[in-house]
């Protein structure tokens, strides 16, 4: 994915436990051109959960986009963005169509 476009290694957080182990990574990507950032992965080992860890990833991710220009960002859609205060403001939908 580092390969793709709107790829920045400086959106890139990993965060890892007292003892060094790996916790929780998030990955922003920003679009300078439509002025917005998506956060894809966002992951937290599952006995790490409920640290505020992942919120301390998407804070800090947002905070630097904005710097950036984004007017505005998305991730997936997930009870725990509606949990930490976010609101739904948009769906994208794919459709297929087999032939």
């Amino acid at each position: 994915m580092q390969s793709g476009p709107n790829y920045r290694k400086d959106l890139t957080f990993i965060i890892k436990d007292p003892n060094g182990e790996y916790a929780c990574f998030a990955e922003f990507w920003f679009d300078k051109i439509n002025k917005y950032a998506y956060l894809e992965p966002l992951a937290t080992i599952p006995k790490h959960r409920g640290m505020g860890l992942a919120t301390i990833a998407l804070v800090e991710g947002m905070k630097r986009t904005k710097e950036l220009g984004a007017k505005y960002c998305f991730g997936s859609e997930m009870d725990y963005y509606k949990k930490i205060g976010f609101d739904v403001i948009a769906n994208r939908e794919l459709w297929k169509k087999e032939l």
